[in-house]
């Protein structure tokens, strides 16, 4: 039951009991709907076994140990009151017991538990298990070092295959052990697992620090999806080593740090777990693929040329790709519906089929009474008598596909401990997107009418047999269903080349001896010429499309079809920047990503090079953005991310002499789309994101475009968006995967976007101050004007205006009179580009015009915003209106800053 009581108070409020002031920090619920932060909790156990304490002979139980220590962040709030706290043992005992958390946030110690049921494995079992390797410890070292100098095959996946150590080469362990049974074995208690809050009452995150045998035992026994995904999370990012004696280094020659990452390879690959009997659904298992690549980079080798000894969690993600999708070095596409059938009996039916001629017998319903996949059974015979024996036949959506695009977004997303991407992945990468080719048609009969098509022929083939002719024999007729065309895959692989980090190779000069960068193609240059290889079919579809739409005007959006466009501009922009990043070693031109021109044919080298230098220019992307007719929103959305991106970079060197305009000109470019009456209100919603995302460091980091839109998953691509692309971390100190730190050796591609994005945020909002020297006046003027139209557009007026009659009696309205959110997010930009006033129209408000060196016609001054007296008055009106609803604001900003103050002193 909840304890507390719920009462609004402020930093000069008192307790009436003691007629002083309020200096506890508030219990729960008030700290919880009060609160200024959500509750982080860290929760260790510890299982200390049986002991004689004291020397008696009187054996003390196995104690379990439990101490719980709230996270308060600077100006979060302490949470306090009951929690539920779940102890699961071994042979089926389950207890749930009431602990509680202290109110002031300080550490808390739930005591010591016994634990009554039998250990899961025993000391003798384990030291079996492992002496195995014990004694051929030495044999083991030799082959690990020798294991990356001998010669062994590799597949076009980029998958290294060797038979040696536990595992064959498809990751299988030769003795036929699951990776729940070797982890099982590290565990000498009866512990199975623990968990705190389960049902979600908090919210938050709650982390517990748990033996990996414990987090393996969750993962396949518990029901709860969450606490699956708990545990995927914990096994990936874990900051403690398994417990157990130290002796222990191996379990069936299999080393105790790698049975982690194993049992997340089960997870992922369909493994049943235990509470069903069945694999974990695709949403859990796409979580294993991304947890899998977390776990990867947190024991990832110092640099990304490392042995394949040291890419274990690599080769098991590319291992499931292989042995799911990739045959005869063709992706195969996945089928998005699943035909599902009710049926009794598999083997009274397998018996039917073996004996058509005699009488068939009657299904039985038994224990096994259930659905079943109707490609379980061979196709011919059985499967048609299944289909004539079925009481239901239904259709339910498959997604695997799910679990295919986590694959590829964790092999792009592995790293080093240097952040460079290994060779491995690049190869992956390049093939998936090479084999995705237009084979991959559509499907143009359903799995409902494929059933009902097969019935028909076979009912009317019987009839043929029994009415002319019965020594006939009936053909296998089946109808073979063509397979879907998956543009997810392609969608999201190109999507993923986004977080790929590459540099060419440093070499040694042999005439000075330095280490110099190599002159060789870059590493990314081949994924840039795939991408644009898409990108240009794309286009061409999506072109035949729009003059289909032109001529039957049905209505029909093709938006199903727009991913690939835009993910393929997202690549391709993200690439060449990348490119172009490390590629310049000193800041010889700082405008060459901007201002650099297409090269002509007899100049290029070939054209393939002439593409990939095209990519690099803001004039490809704006030719494809104002395209007529008009492109997808999506596809123009990408062209205005790739546009701000490349005109950001190319302002990344602090030693440039000229002024970083490019952030300026992106702006300015998304803004004149805004206001265009023929652009659509989502696509000017997504500009303006984009516009404070190109001014808060986030537009190359975040990939807005790419990660959520044409997308229907709004969970996946939001989780995405926010989180990075292997979602957010639980809370292990080895850090999170959600993309925060964008330094020059991770991502330099974002790295350099932001370095440009920021020398010009500082032009664009500092321009005019009086300590800001070095600005011309034309820069000034611009950037006033820009100002000017924004204010405009922001107050429903449109920018231009008739000198006799005003906007609004013009019958010609701004954009933002009808558009609340759009107005909002412009608003928004403004307080954080101009949070104190835009010092630009301030001082060409101030200026005279006969002290202007130009015309100030000519420079544009007259179509600055001017305040007048009546004006001011207006606005000095207004200011005093909304003083009641600013005083309550400024009020509960400061009663949170109090209650956050609260909770870390009381925290210290």
């Amino acid at each position: 039951q909840l304890l507390g009581t719920l009462v609004d108070v402020d930093r000069n409020s008192k307790d009436p009991r003691t007629n002083q002031s309020f200096v506890d920090p508030e219990g729960f619920p008030n700290s919880y709907v009060r609160g200024a932060s959500s509750l982080h909790l860290r929760v260790g156990v510890h299982v200390e076994p049986a002991k004689d304490t004291s020397g008696s002979g009187i054996v003390k139980g196995i104690q379990l140990q439990s101490y719980a220590e709230p996270v308060i962040p600077e100006g979060g709030i302490a949470y306090g009151g009951p929690i539920t706290f779940r102890v699961v043992e071994n042979e089926g005992q389950f207890r749930e017991f009431v602990k509680d958390l202290s109110p002031d946030g300080s550490r808390r110690d739930w005591g010591s538990l016994t634990l009554h049921a039998k250990p899961v494995t025993l000391p003798k079992v384990q030291t079996a298990a492992s002496g195995i390797i014990e004694s051929g410890s030495t044999k083991q070292a030799k082959d690990s070092k020798q294991a990356d100098s001998i010669s062994i095959a590799k597949s076009p996946l980029g998958l290294v295959g060797s038979t040696r150590g536990a595992f064959t080469e498809s990751n299988i362990h030769k003795g036929g052990y699951q990776a729940i049974e070797l982890i099982r074995i590290t565990n000498l208690t009866p512990l199975l697992w623990v968990r705190v809050d389960p049902m979600a009452l908090y919210g938050g995150r709650i982390s517990v620090f748990q033996p990996d045998a414990c987090l393996a035992e969750m993962l396949f026994h518990d029901g709860d999806a969450g606490a699956q995904v708990d545990a995927l999370r914990a096994l990936a990012e874990r900051p403690l080593k398994i417990q157990g004696s130290v002796k222990v280094t191996s379990v069936y020659d299999v080393p105790v740090s790698e049975l982690p990452v194993r049992v997340l390879g089960d997870c992922l690959r369909g493994t049943p777990a235990l509470h069903s009997s069945l694999p974990h659904p695709p949403a859990v298992r796409a979580q294993a693929a991304l947890a899998i690549a977390q776990w990867q980079n947190n024991k990832a080798p110092k640099q990304s040329m490392a042995g394949q000894a040291s890419w274990v969690g690599l080769q098991i993600l590319i291992q499931y790709f292989r042995e799911r999708f990739y045959n005869n070095r063709t992706v195969m596409p996945v089928k998005f519906n699943r035909v599902v059938v009710k049926k009794n009996d598999v083997v009274d039916t397998s018996q039917a089929v073996a004996n058509p001629e005699g009488p068939t017998p009657s299904l039985k319903a038994n224990e096994d009474d259930g659905y079943r996949y109707l490609d379980d059974f061979d196709e011919g015979e059985e499967r048609a008598a299944v289909l004539e024996e079925a009481d239901i036949v239904d259709v339910e959506e498959d997604e695997e596909y799910r679990v295919r695009s986590a694959v590829i977004t964790a092999v792009a997303s592995t790293r080093a401990k240097d952040g460079m991407t290994p060779t491995s992945a690049l190869q992956f990468l390049e093939t998936v997107l090479e084999a995705a080719d237009a084979e991959m048609v559509g499907n143009i009969v359903t799995p409902d009418e494929e059933c009902l098509m097969e019935k028909k022929l076979r009912a009317n083939e019987e009839k043929v047999k029994e009415g002319d002719d019965q020594s006939v024999e009936v053909e296998d007729t089946v109808v073979t269903s063509l397979p879907y065309a998956s543009t997810m895959l392609v969608a999201d692989a190109l999507l993923a080349l986004c977080h790929v980090n590459v540099h060419p190779e440093f070499i040694t000069d042999p005439t000075t001896g330095k280490t110099v960068q190599s002159s060789a193609i870059h590493p990314v240059a081949k994924l840039m010429e795939i991408s644009r290889r898409w990108l240009d079919w794309e286009l061409y579809r999506e072109r035949i499309r729009g003059e289909l739409e032109s001529e039957s005007l049905t209505g029909v959006s093709g938006v199903c079809y727009d991913t690939i466009a835009a993910c393929s501009i997202i690549a391709l922009s993200t690439l060449a920047v990348l490119r172009q990043s490390t590629m310049d070693p000193i800041p010889h031109s700082s405008k060459e990503l901007e201002s650099r021109e297409m090269p002509g044919g007899e100049n290029s080298e070939g054209k393939s090079k002439e593409q990939l230098e095209e990519a690099a220019t803001v004039s490809f992307y704006i030719s494809i953005f104002d395209s007529q007719p008009h492109r997808s929103d999506v596809t123009r959305a990408a062209c205005a991310q790739a546009i701000a991106c490349i005109s950001c970079a190319a302002d990344r060197f602090e030693s440039d002499s000229r002024k970083p305009v490019g952030l300026l000109t992106a702006l300015e470019f998304m803004f004149e789309r805004i206001v265009d009456p023929s652009t659509s209100p989502g696509l000017r919603q997504t500009l303006a994101q984009l516009m404070i995302d190109a001014c808060s460091g986030k537009i190359c980091s975040t990939q807005r475009v790419g990660a959520v839109g044409g997308r229907n998953d709004l969970v996946t691509s939001a989780a995405r968006f926010l989180n990075g692309p292997l979602g957010a971390s639980y809370g292990g100190d080895t850090g999170s995967a959600v993309v925060t730190n964008v330094n020059p050796v991770s991502y330099p591609s974002a790295s350099a976007v932001n370095d440009g994005a920021r020398r010009g945020l500082r032009l664009i909002s500092r321009a005019g101050h009086p300590k800001e020297t070095g600005v011309g006046e034309e820069l000034v003027v611009r950037i006033a004007r820009f100002a000017t139209n924004l204010w405009r557009v922001i107050n429903g007026e449109p920018i231009d205006l008739m000198e006799s009659i005003p906007g609004v009696f013009n019958g010609n309205v701004g954009i933002c009179a009808t558009d609340c959110q759009l107005r909002c997010s412009l608003l928004a930009f403004w307080q954080w580009v101009w949070p104190r006033g835009c010092f630009a129209v301030l001082q060409v408000q101030v200026r005279k015009s006969n002290e202007w060196s130009r015309d100030y016609k000519e420079l544009g001054v007259d179509k600055v915003m001017k305040i007048s007296d009546e004006e001011k008055i207006a606005a000095n009106e207004e200011e005093a209106s909304l003083s009641e609803v600013h005083r309550l604001v400024s009020m509960e900003l400061d009663r949170q800053i109090w209650r956050g103050e609260m909770a870390m002193k009381a925290y210290e």
